[in-house]
């Protein structure tokens, strides 16, 4: 492309963006138009033949063991590899022949080819590595935008452990860091396999080869071609917006003014944004291509897209004019956005009072173990001291000793809290009450006695609330039909929710004892999740998404997040939908909550618009 004219260059910068803007498109309709809707008939399908209506991290084992079960796993997987074949696939071959200058092609020509090309990993390594490449993009969260299993990434719950533990954080880094490594050395596995004709294992060994001769060249010349592409985009973006951001503080004085080009600065904004990540990805592909290229080229191997296409090549010394058809089409398009923003940035400042500074969603904040950071966790001076701060209710975990008591303890044994390996169900009462619980918020302060069910409820009732996890392997119906025996006998059931990680418990207490309320906590739902049993559905903060908390509130359901600790998920959900906030920290989701009822302008309309 060195001997093209700058004119010319760009008209085939624009030829390709937009067959990538085009292929994208097409390819984002066709999956929410087609697969995706077939995906979740073949779902609903599955799940009913099974007798359920909905799938969730409570009860999913024995169903993925079932007949139907790993027929979902099939689909899932089928499903998965055509997804590699629209956003990774077809984007190699589209990138290949960008690179070789036959830029004369079809989207819709090119997503056939893609799905044709994934024949070549039809073998046992084939499989193994779409397999891989799936678990990547879902533990990494990249690569493919849309998936049908993007609810299984590590949950939150499960990373704040890794991070708060340094023999964890160490491991899950030291894994982190393996499979960043072996995707690094096979980088280029695909383009072997797609570009050139290679069976798996020489792909895979061609890719090492090729990567230790040029890696620390690859990592150099991607991050700037990168960066490139970024610049592109971002610069010119950058003044705008500095220009628009300068006249927006000059109106500060002027209410309806300042609102209406703050609005509009955000949501064109927005679309810049969307605009960029929704190339990312091929562009990306399309970067790594052009070094495999280029590398290549460099050793003497020029090569060249051995898979039938078409697509004929671009003319260079033709001169290359945008036709009037797509300068219409570009224009009006530009113009459809520009009315857009400006018809939305004025009903938003029309209707301001109406649309941002409605009545404030009262949310009950749930000390987490107790009192959270207030006190040593599952105690009774944790629970005292959450009732002092006003807090709704507390979240204890429950587990039956070997004489058959009820203590409070999260975990299989004692070790973390009071270093004994113990299980509760190995100990007596009485030999657990010579434990003691350390704080772990403040280790200056007092060991506490580890309480029994009976004495939280003398200490919390009139005062607060509970949230009583039926917790570990003593988790049971006995338990339950012995905490429903006394909630009822201290006369609390408007201020006790039995809850529970496992399904069948809730399905237990829904169908024995209805006047009891029930919470389900699951960090995983499939299928119509509006049908989960439970008076409060106890979301983990990745599942509790906007669309899916309104939907289960419109249910006639109580909906809580669990466990909301970080900054940014505090800032989220109190200015969220959700009834309830279950936290480690008290004192900061309650100051969240006040800072949300003195919002200004900027912050109603950022947290209103991006949450």
């Amino acid at each position: 492309m060195s001997t093209m004219n700058a004119s010319s260059s760009l008209a085939y910068r624009g030829r390709t963006t937009w067959l990538f803007i085009k292929y994208q498109l097409l390819t984002k309709g066709l999956l929410s138009l087609f697969f995706y809707p077939i995906y979740r008939i073949i779902l609903d399908y599955l799940l009913a033949q099974s007798g359920r209506t909905v799938l969730s991290s409570g009860d999913f084992v024995s169903f993925l063991l079932s007949f139907n079960g790993l027929g979902l796993m099939l689909v899932t997987l089928v499903m998965m590899i055509v997804l590699i074949g629209l956003d990774v696939n077809s984007f190699i071959l589209i990138s290949a022949l960008i690179r070789e200058g036959r830029i004369e092609m079809t989207a819709r020509h090119m997503i056939w080819v893609g799905l044709k090309s994934l024949k070549q990993f039809l073998s046992p390594a084939g499989l193994i590595m779409m397999i891989y490449i799936s678990l990547i993009f879902l533990l990494l969260g990249i690569g493919i935008t849309v998936s049908p299993m993007k609810d299984f990434q590590i949950p939150n719950f499960i990373t704040s452990v890794i991070y708060g533990n340094p023999v964890y954080i160490v491991s899950y880094s030291v894994v982190l860091l393996m499979l960043t490594y072996i995707s690094y050395r096979f980088i280029f596995v695909f383009h072997y396999i797609l570009i050139m004709g290679s069976r798996t294992f020489d792909a895979l060994k061609q890719s090492v080869k090729l990567t230790r001769k040029y890696g620390k060249q690859f990592l150099k010349d991607f991050s700037l071609g990168l960066l490139k592409w970024i610049a592109t985009i971002y610069i010119p973006a950058s003044i705008i917006f500095g220009l628009l951001i300068f006249i927006l503080l000059r109106l500060a004085d002027h209410q309806h003014d300042f609102r209406f080009l703050l609005f509009f600065i955000l949501i064109s904004l927005g679309q810049v944004i969307a605009f960029s990540t929704f190339l990312l990805t091929p562009v990306i592909i399309l970067n790594v291509t052009t070094l495999f290229y280029d590398y290549h080229q460099k050793e003497g191997q020029p090569i060249q897209l051995k898979i039938p296409v078409k697509a004929s090549a671009w003319e260079k010394n033709v001169p290359h004019k945008i036709k009037w058809r797509s300068k219409v089409g570009i224009a009006i398009t530009l113009v459809l956005l520009l009315a857009f923003n400006l018809s939305s940035s004025f009903f938003f400042t029309y209707f301001f009072e109406d649309i941002f500074n409605q009545k404030k969603q009262n949310i009950a904040i749930i000390a987490h173990r107790g009192g959270g950071d207030l006190g040593a966790e599952n105690t009774i001076e944790g629970i005292e001291e959450a009732a002092k701060e006003g807090v709704s209710w507390t979240e204890i975990d429950i587990q039956r000793t070997k004489d058959g008591s009820y203590v409070l303890n999260h975990d299989g044994d004692f070790q973390r809290v009071s270093g004994e390996s113990r299980t509760s169900s190995e100990m007596t009462l009485a030999e657990i009450k010579t434990l003691t619980v350390k704080n772990h918020f403040d280790p200056s302060k007092v060991a506490q006695p580890i309480p029994t069910i009976e004495e939280v409820i003398e200490a919390a009732k009139g005062k607060i609330g509970l949230f009583m996890e039926l917790k570990g392997k003593t988790a049971d119906t006995k338990m339950v039909d012995d905490m429903v025996s006394l909630i009822k006998a201290e006369h609390i059931e408007d201020k006790a929710v039995l809850l529970s990680l496992d399904y069948q418990l809730i399905e237990y207490i829904e169908t024995t004892y209805p006047e009891i309320q029930s919470g389900y906590l699951y960090y995983f739902a499939l299928g119509q999740i509006e049908h989960l049993l439970g008076d409060y559905l106890i979301m983990e903060e990745r599942e509790a998404t906007s669309d899916k908390v309104d939907l289960l509130k419109a249910k006639g359901k109580k909906v809580v997040v669990w466990t909301v600790n970080t900054d940014e998920s505090i800032n989220t959900f109190v200015n969220s939908d959700v009834d309830g906030i279950i936290t480690d920290y008290v004192l900061a989701v309650k100051d969240g909550i006040k800072k949300r009822d003195e919002r200004s302008d900027l912050e109603l309309i950022m947290d209103s618009l991006f949450g």
